[in-house]
């Protein structure tokens, strides 16, 4: 699962009974690690993996960088603890001259990585204006010897999903042991993206940037963020309030305090609405890397030879069930009787067992067995009758043809499928 990096600033505190405490104590759960830039540097830091970078969009405008190989290194000695992940000074390609850009980030990594001390982890920001670009340039960082690489100037094509999607995906696959990090794009929608992809971490920033530009107070409903306007004045007494009351830790601690972080008003609304929106950011993307799997069960028409298991597999029921998984989840798997949870695309032999024809002991340890090979966080739509789901405890679950009879089944794939009711029984 993608690890996300909340950003903070040195600015990043709430007032409570005249003391500024920082905001994440506010967060119902810890980012999985926080990343923070020599712009806007704190050295009151969280527990935690951290990322430290040199905010290259502070000054994408200037000709040259604000910092380089040699003058970054004691700032990052200085501020950033011990096993920090760093990232080496860059430059976005943007404006006339990129070739001198392109110039300064290949010279700035390979000399970066031979300068950082070992203390830390340097990370190489890979940046291109085609796939191919990148692919090029995150082949010659893993040759200077970095382990870890970020993809920058994504966050500024955020919009445009395709490419953004293209060049992180063409990155992975040219580097597949390298460590991945995403710069500036955590929203549900791409964090579902980057889980299905393999990327390692991503950071982001728009949790802060709209509670207090915008005013949005976040709502949340499994991995949508819906943004309500923040109210004015600021007092929990105003009219114009329009987003529902909220009981995330952040809410409650200020709401205590007379402050309501659904209205405009001191630093501590919107801050405390920074640290609510954040609270709601993380739970979106829980909820949105959590896959929907469609489980089908085995049945006892088989081919007589070792096939994929979804060639394998013959009964009508069968068929249509593949139908509606293919059509309807983020992947599908086979509860086997022999094998437990099979992929679709392994090859396996025909075999003559049934889950009917085991005892209950055996029927356990098989349960017991489907259970070890899924992963809790997936949420899963199950195609198969009570023998088959004895495995379900702990997981989130949905049977859609629960207490159907085989007719009735067939007939609810067909509508579910769009086929023509003619297929009922499987011909065409």
């Amino acid at each position: 699962m993608t690890k996300y990096y909340g950003v903070i600033g040195n600015r990043d505190h709430i007032k409570i009974k005249g003391e500024k405490r920082p905001f994440w104590e506010f967060l119902d759960v810890m980012p999985d690690g926080w990343l923070s830039s020599l712009v806007y540097a704190r050295k009151d830091v969280p527990d935690g993996q951290m990322i430290w970078d040199c905010g290259a969009w502070s000054y994408k405008n200037e000709e040259v960088p604000t910092w380089n190989a040699d003058t970054v290194v004691p700032e990052y000695e200085r501020l950033a603890p011990e096993g920090s992940i760093v990232i080496a000074p860059d430059h976005m390609l943007i404006g006339d001259n990129l070739d001198y850009r392109r110039a300064f980030n290949l010279k700035s990594a390979e000399r970066f990585i031979d300068s950082c001390p070992s203390k830390y982890i340097p990370m190489g920001v890979v940046h291109g204006t085609t796939a191919e670009e990148r692919v090029e340039i995150a082949k010659k960082y893993v040759g200077f010897g970095y382990t870890h690489l970020a993809l920058g100037s994504m966050a500024a094509n955020a919009a445009r999903k395709t490419m953004v999607l293209e060049h992180a995906g063409a990155v992975r696959d040219a580097v597949p042991d390298a460590y991945i990090h995403i710069l500036g794009l955590s929203s549900p929608r791409y964090m579902r993206e980057w889980a299905g992809m393999g990327i390692e971490s991503c950071d982001g920033s728009s949790h802060f940037k709209q509670a207090f530009t915008g005013g949005a107070f976040f709502t949340r409903d499994g991995e949508k963020l819906t943004k309500h306007q923040a109210a004015r004045p600021g007092n929990v007494d105003c009219t114009g309030i329009v987003a529902p009351e909220c009981d995330c830790k952040c809410c409650t601690i200020l709401r205590g305090e007379g402050v309501d972080t659904r209205s405009f008003g001191s630093n501590e609304h919107n801050m405390g609405r920074a640290a609510h929106n954040l609270n709601m950011l993380m739970l979106a993307q829980k909820s949105a890397m959590r896959r929907h799997v469609v489980l089908v069960a085995c049945c006892g028409e088989k081919l007589p030879y070792a096939a994929p298991a979804k060639e394998l597999y013959q009964s009508s029921l069968f068929k249509k069930s593949r139908r509606y998984a293919e059509k309807n989840g983020d992947s599908w798997l086979i509860l086997s009787a022999k094998h437990g949870v099979v992929h679709p695309d392994a090859t396996i032999e025909p075999y003559d067992q049934t889950l009917t024809g085991m005892n209950a002991k055996a029927r356990r340890e098989w349960a017991e067995l489907v259970g070890r090979q899924l992963a809790a966080n997936d949420k899963y739509t199950v195609l198969a009758g009570e023998n088959y789901c004895g495995w379900m405890d702990g997981f989130e679950t949905t049977r859609p043809m629960k207490g159907l009879g085989i007719g009735q089944q067939l007939a609810w794939l067909t509508k579910e499928n769009h086929e023509d009711t003619l297929d009922l029984f499987g011909r065409s």
